[in-house]
């Protein structure tokens, strides 16, 4: 039915035309009648400062400013209206995971590719490194700790958040230097009432927060500590040994309502970690400190005109040594120290002049540098005029490097009709250290096609320079080379059943146009110095790909059942030479599920997640057998093992991936406040996950034997926890 107020006078045909699809590489938008209800808002408008006067205008710019254009827009801990994945606070904090950690919550989204080891996780096929997390307004750096055993926590504890907003691909022009995606962090905003205080006690860790208000409530301040211990966990999954982590971190936050419409805030990130490790085979010790300051300042200059000012400082530091026999005879060694300081102003501004147009405009300068002290010896064997040969190859760099990088972009957004919203913008980009230069347009559009279905598309191009601090020394690499550069284009179709369900379909592809030649490592064991192991190759690429397709559906949590399934099937891909080489993580086929049950007034919840892939790519090896001659001229054979070339990778996976985590969380409301208990357990029916194979040769008869045993992954693995809030 035609509305009398439509301004369109086409016949009732709701789908005529949205859209042409992918024309050599262009994505061209054309659109006809559709219906205009249920436009989604999503929950947050950027400022802390609120309007005023609620007129009809600033109704509508509201509504136009917070619209979720972009596909592939997950809102978790706060939920974001008309995305498929939206978990409330409760739900996400008690989903099965490992340390209370923050990104491994949010692991088994779609698109998301990780291992049980580290936190980090691939997005849509993309390096770790490529994503963009930011916290409150500012971006964070190697956000990890226990960086020597690949990330394996975040820096943020999950109980200090308040919201997450993940956008997989396609993200708009206001974020800059990442080819992936964008993680946005939100923390706890505090009480300006009365105080509160927290404290828990887990397997893994120790934390206190604490919070209140100040200035008849115009404040409010919190404080939020923790000190992990995740050796104790390992103890109890039996695999006790002479590893020793320590890690802390320590978030606070103060707020201060100026008038009606300003707000300040300021904030500050501590993060520590020390490490020590012994064991036959060779040691390590280490230290990483992570330091972020930073004030913002949300103003409404008029009911149209709005703006947030970040201004930050930061420092991060690198601290790491030891030793590893890599070769029976000779023994290889690492000393590496660096660090880096940054800061910076970013500003952002909204300007509504009508309801059917806003105007997104602000830029970012931050200067940054970096220094880099490195030593290594590293082993290797070769067979040299018919003899073994043991070497070492000395790897040294002493270099300094500074510069800043400054980011300027404008986006328009308009809803020409009820049931259409784009915004089409561009962004330029200057990296002085590297000196890349860069222009990157991006369209977004939404159309409403129905009151309960949404269809969002996106293309665009994206840049990522080499950051200051991620020179690869440890390979002999002094210089910056060329930023990466990456075409996006997303088409998603999102629709509503009843109160029952949400389902999204999205497809993707993220086609790498450049990219920089980097060292990798073949085998996808836990290496704490990758650049030692013989599986340390290069991987000439210049070109790359990433595309699949994506279907989830989530219950809208009527009743005491919460559950999400997803299934995607996708391939991601370097480019070397004229061979297409597939990526460690590629993950084919992916199948995610959670499942929560909660009855009414309980107090309880029991919490469980399935998931399963096809198993990453298993390292190519080959084996040479060779005659050589000892010092006294007697002949014998010797076998070597090389692994490669890494043209030959994705010839061979590990076996699929499968396996369920559980969680029980228990709530009881005390005289003073509430008491919450939970019992986790990793690898509930403990599966067996090989992350890599061992090789062991050996000559008989003339005939090269070859023995195959699997490094397998993490086991059965429980914890428990307690909090006391009052």
């Amino acid at each position: 039915m035609i509305r009398s107020g439509d301004r369109t006078k086409n016949p009732p045909v709701r789908l005529a035309l949205v859209l042409r699809w992918w024309v050599k590489g262009t994505l061209l938008l054309l659109a006809a009648r559709a219906d205009g209800q249920g436009m989604p808002d999503s929950v947050r408008v950027p400022s802390r400062a609120r309007p005023a006067a609620d007129t009809a205008a600033s109704r509508g710019t509201q509504r136009l400013t917070t619209v979720v254009i972009t596909p592939g827009t997950f809102g978790l801990l706060s939920p974001v209206r008309g995305t498929a994945q939206s978990l409330g606070r409760d739900a996400i904090i008690s989903r099965p995971q490992l340390g209370e950690d923050l990104f491994r919550s949010i692991q088994r989204l779609p698109g998301l590719a990780s291992n049980e080891y580290g936190a980090a996780f691939h997005v849509r096929g993309a390096e770790t490194g490529q994503l963009h997390v930011s916290l409150d307004g500012l971006e964070l750096f190697e956000p990890f700790h226990m960086k020597d055993f690949d990330n394996a926590l975040s820096i943020l504890d999950v109980q200090s958040v308040q919201g997450i907003d993940l956008v997989t691909s396609g993200f708009t022009s206001e974020f800059g230097g990442r080819l992936g995606s964008v993680l946005s962090i939100h923390s706890r905003a505090p009480r300006t009432d009365s105080a509160r205080t927290s404290l828990g006690v887990s397997v893994t860790n120790l934390r206190v927060q604490t919070e209140g208000g100040f200035g008849r409530g115009r404040g409010g301040w919190s404080v939020a500590a923790r000190q992990g211990y995740l050796d104790l966990a390992l103890r109890l999954a039996g695999q006790s040994d002479s590893l020793s982590p320590r890690y802390a971190d320590v978030l606070a936050t103060a707020t201060w309502n100026v008038s009606a419409r300003h707000a300040l805030a300021a904030h500050a990130l501590w993060a520590d970690d020390r490490l020590r490790y012994r064991e036959k085979g060779g040691s390590i010790s280490s230290r990483y400190g992570s330091r972020y300051g930073w004030v913002t300042w949300d103003a409404e200059f008029t009911p149209n005109l709005t703006a947030r000012t970040v201004a930050s400082r930061g420092h991060l530091d690198w601290t790491r040594g030891g030793d590893a026999q890599i070769i029976s005879a000779i023994r290889s060694t690492v000393r590496d120290e660096r660090s880096t300081g940054f800061g910076g102003v970013r500003q952002d501004w909204l300007w509504s002049p009508t309801d059917r147009l806003v105007l997104k405009f602000g830029g970012e300068w931050r200067p940054e540098h970096a220094a880099y002290d490195y030593a290594a010896t590293r082993a290797q064997r070769l067979v040299v005029a018919d003899t073994v040969a043991n070497i070492t190859l000395p790897v040294n760099a002493a270099v300094s490097k500074s510069g800043s990088q400054l980011g300027l972009y404008l986006a328009p957004r308009l809803r020409p009709v009820r049931w259409l919203v784009a915004e089409v913008g561009a962004r330029i980009d200057r990296t002085t250290w590297s000196g890349d230069r860069s222009v990157s347009p991006r369209a977004n559009v939404m159309v409403t096609l129905s009151p309960s279905t949404t269809l969002r598309l996106a293309a665009g191009r994206y840049t990522q320079p080499q950051q200051v601090f991620a020179l690869q020394v440890q390979d002999g690499i002094d210089n910056f080379g060329k930023e990466d550069v990456a075409e996006h284009r997303v088409i998603g179709l999102e629709r509503r059943f009843g109160l029952f369900a949400i389902a999204k379909v999205e497809a993707y592809e993220r086609r790498v146009t450049y990219e920089e030649p980097r060292f990798i490592n073949l085998r996808g064991d836990l290496q704490v110095f990758p650049e030692l192991g013989n599986d340390r190759v290069l991987l000439p690429a210049t070109r790359g790909k990433a595309s699949g397709v994506e279907y989830s559906v989530r219950g809208l949590g009527v009743g005491a059942f919460d559950w999400a399934a997803s299934y995607a099937r996708a391939s991601v891909t370097d480019r070397v030479g004229t061979v297409d080489v597939t990526r460690k993580w590629d993950q084919p086929h992916t199948f995610y599920v959670d499942a929560t049950w909660h009855p009414t007034g309980a107090g309880w919840r029991l919490s469980a997640a399935m998931q399963a892939h096809s198993g990453w790519t298993e390292s190519p090896v080959q084996f040479v057998v060779d005659t050589v001659h000892n010092a006294k001229g007697v002949r014998s054979v010797t076998v070597l093992t090389i692994y490669g070339p890494v043209t030959a990778l994705g010839e061979r996976r590990l076996p699929w991936y499968h396996r369920v985590d559980a969680r029980l969380t228990r709530d009881v409301a005390l005289r003073r406040g509430k008491l919450s208990a939970f019992l986790d357990v990793f690898n509930l029916f403990n599966s067996a996950n090989p992350s890599a194979y061992n090789y062991h040769t050996s000559v008989l008869g003339g005939q090269l034997v070859v023995t195959r045993t699997a490094e397998m992954q993490l086991g059965w693995l429980p914890s428990a926890g307690i909090t006391w809030e009052f």
